[in-house]
């Protein structure tokens, strides 16, 4: 027996599912395109990585810069702050040492904390009462810090596998002694930097430490007002300790649930046509239960203007039930307006066309989680 032909209550069912289908399309397009956010505003001050072989320019004094980080706490992702503890030291050739001099300055009236807040509780202290005069002929001096940092680039776009970098970042504040002399810039010494035992961040695994160095130029002259005056250029050296949350612990509190509630859903078109008042009620309670799942990871993120790779697979989460509810809703409509002759073969078409959507919103959703997972990559 030929299965019924549609009516126009199933072309009126198609016909919305379809246009739902085709507005999600368009709203995926708007949000990867960006083309509803403003546009940001352009930034002139700009921070340019070096590369090895830049990182000693051709003339110049040398000022080197070492750190070793002992213990970092409170990091809050809501301020991006964190606090962190630890030594600082300096060394410098007798030419530094003379412009020092000249000017009744020290080093430590030179450098700065790029990233340093609140000043009112930071400490830094000298080790040393007196400058220290090394072996090679260098002055040296060991600073003991403390005090609260901020995280300027705090990326959660691969949330729950971001990485949090928490960088120290320091400038010289002038780094020209007079026109006439060449200019003070940092050089890290990375032999010697490292991190102690008590940089661990609960919630977090500790990865890396890497010492960075960069040229910082700013959008302004700050108003010196001379001939051929350019926006103002110094050195800028950062010492990164790199962190990430565990992926068992990510797969198994964030990934596992929301595997569970979407196998149910998935599984749900193998119940027979004939439960439709049972398959029904099946994609609304998966909603209710991705939605608790959502709000309960998104009560330990900060307040972000984009969405995260968990919160566009929580989308997909959410269209694939929607898309099965409107499959759920033609079948039962389908087999209520059959006649009991008809209910048979109206049973076995609908089987069919589930098993077909069951299959294609399964593929589905795992090629659009690997879509958006190495779109993530590559731009972030």
């Amino acid at each position: 027996m030929k299965p019924p032909q549609l009516t126009p209550n199933d072309r009126s069912i198609t016909l919305s599912f379809g246009i739902f289908l085709f507005l999600c399309l368009v709203a995926l397009v708007l949000i990867r395109t960006e083309a509803l956010e403003s546009r940001p505003i352009t930034m002139s001050d700009r921070v340019l990585p070096l590369r090895d072989g830049q990182v000693l320019p051709s003339t110049g004094i040398p000022i080197r810069i070492g750190a070793y980080i002992e213990n970092m706490y409170e990091f809050s992702a809501d301020h991006k702050t964190f606090n962190a503890v630890g030594w600082i030291w300096l060394s410098w050739p007798d030419e530094a040492e003379k412009t020092f001099t000249s000017n009744h300055t020290s080093p430590m009236h030179w450098l700065d904390f790029v990233n340093q807040v609140d000043g009112w509780d930071f400490k830094v202290d000298p080790v040393h009462e007196q400058i220290i005069r090394q072996m090679d002929g260098r002055h040296y001096q060991n600073f003991r810090f403390s005090g609260q940092f901020y995280v300027n680039e705090l990326d959660f776009h691969r949330f729950p596998f971001q990485t949090v970098r928490l960088p120290l970042v320091f400038e010289l504040t002038e780094d020209r002694a007079e026109a006439d002399k060449p200019p003070l810039f940092l050089v890290p010494d990375e032999k010697d930097s490292g991190v102690g035992a008590y940089i661990d961040i609960m919630g977090y695994q500790t990865t890396a430490f890497k010492v960075t160095t960069a040229i910082h130029e700013y959008g302004s002259n700050f108003g010196l007002d001379t001939q051929m005056a350019q926006p103002r250029q110094t050195r800028q050296v950062a010492f990164e300790v790199s962190y990430k949350q565990s992926v068992n612990a990510a797969l198994l509190t964030l990934f596992l649930p929301l595997c569970v509630v979407m196998a149910l859903v998935l599984f749900s078109p193998m119940l027979s046509a004939s439960l439709w008042d049972v398959r029904l009620g099946i994609p609304p309670m998966a909603l209710l239960a991705l939605i608790f799942l959502q709000q309960g990871y998104k009560e330990n993120l900060p307040e972000l203007p984009y969405a995260t790779y968990l919160d566009l697979v929580y989308n997909q989460c959410y269209v694939v039930n929607l898309t099965l509810f409107g499959l759920f809703l033609w079948g039962s409509n389908r087999l209520h307006q059959a006649s009991e002759k008809e209910r048979p073969a109206v049973i076995s078409q609908i089987d069919r066309v589930d098993h077909r959507f069951q299959v294609g919103l399964t593929l589905a959703l795992g090629l659009l989680a690997a879509i958006n997972w190495l779109i993530m990559v590559a731009h972030h």
